[in-house]
C-alpha cells in the first residue's frame, strides 16, 4: 500500500489495505492531516478491495468522537459493498467511482 498525500485534506491511498503496517501508515497519515486543522479529509481508496477492521476503528472515531467529516472515493465495487453491509456508507460519506 501506499500513501500519497494531496493537499492540506486528501489522501490517495494505492494498492490493498490488508496489513497491520497498513493501517498504522494509514491511521498517522489521517492523524497528521487533523493535527494540521483538516475539518474535512477526503480518502481516495483506488483499487484496495479490502479495509482492516483498525482503519474502520478509527475512522468511526473521526466521525463520530472528533467530529471531522470523512468522505470516501473507493474504485473497487468489492470495498464499496462492504461498507454497505456495515452500514458505513452514510457515515463515511462514500462514493464508488470505479468500472
Amino acid at each position: 500500500m501506499k500513501i500519497e498525500h494531496r493537499g492540506n485534506r486528501e489522501l490517495a491511498i494505492i494498492g490493498n489495505i490488508k496489513s497491520i503496517e497498513d493501517s498504522l501508515e494509514l491511521k498517522k497519515a489521517l492523524d497528521a492531516l487533523q493535527q494540521q486543522g483538516a475539518r474535512n479529509i477526503l480518502l481516495r481508496i483506488q483499487d484496495s478491495f479490502s479495509m482492516t477492521s483498525t482503519v474502520i476503528g478509527h475512522l468511526m472515531k473521526l466521525v463520530n468522537l472528533d467530529k471531522i467529516t470523512i468522505s470516501l472515493i473507493v474504485g473497487d465495487r468489492r470495498l464499496y459493498e462492504l461498507l454497505e453491509e456495515l452500514n458505513l456508507v452514510q457515515p463515511f460519506n462514500v462514493r464508488f467511482s470505479g468500472e
